[in-house]
């Protein structure tokens, strides 16, 4: 039973191109989907500040409107103090007036505050916006990338499934046997050069026996770790 180096470095060569593009048709979704996970945590992070910003403005109308009804009562209780008829009267009112002056200004202060925040939550409100925006940009260019790749790599694969099969037939029927168990096994890993006297799998040396064999167009297996073996010679 004789297989060249030749029909070995085809085989092992094309096995390899259906590994790689296997690989590819994998990758392509797995991108796609990382992405879809980025854009979806960009578009929970800007509902959430969309959220943290709807509070504080809801917030600041509260404390507008306590504001308002609080100077209402200090206006009402100065109209007051012009009418009152005692003295007792109007000195519970000049102290009313002074806690509510008080209070008022504390919760002006507070406000203020509030609209300082609002400031800075409308900043990052339409950073993240923007972010979004752009990831979602990215995500459906993408999309059509990936879409378009994954046409082009059933079209290589399928090309290079139809030319193992070509090569396959080639193959020697006594031989066909050992190589379809070994390539089960071990797929692209199966087949490997001999260069510079070592296995290209896992750099053991090879005996002289094993040499003449490959030089007789004999299979030859790897005695460390199974593979099996071909000259890196262009011819025999």
């Amino acid at each position: 039973m004789n297989v060249t180096a030749d029909a070995l470095r085809q085989l092992h060569s094309i096995h390899q191109s259906l590994t790689d593009l296997r690989e590819q048709m994998v990758r392509g979704p797995k991108q796609l989907a990382a992405s879809e996970a980025n854009l979806k945590r960009l578009q929970e992070n800007h509902e959430a500040n969309q959220q943290t910003l709807m509070q504080a403005r809801v917030q600041s109308d509260e404390r507008q409107l306590q504001l308002k009804t609080s100077e209402d009562r200090i206006l009402d209780m100065k109209r007051k103090k012009n009418e009152c008829s005692t003295n007792k009267e109007f000195q519970t009112l000049i102290e009313q007036i002074a806690a509510d002056e008080m209070a008022t200004s504390v919760l002006a202060d507070e406000i203020l505050e509030i609209m300082e925040k609002i400031d800075g939550l409308q900043k990052v409100a339409e950073e993240s916006k923007t972010q979004l925006g752009t990831s979602q940009n990215e995500f459906e260019k993408l999309k059509i990338q990936i879409a378009e790749n994954q046409q082009i790599l059933k079209t290589e694969l399928a090309q290079s499934s139809d030319g193992l099969v070509q090569a396959e037939k080639e193959l020697p029927a006594d031989f066909k046997l050992e190589y379809e168990r070994l390539v089960k096994a071990r797929k692209d890993d199966a087949l490997t050069a001999v260069e510079n006297g070592m296995c290209g799998g896992c750099f053991q040396m090879i005996t002289p026996q094993m040499t003449n064999e490959l030089q007789m167009a004999r299979p030859v297996f790897c005695k460390a770790c199974g593979r099996m073996l071909y000259r890196v010679e262009e011819s025999d």
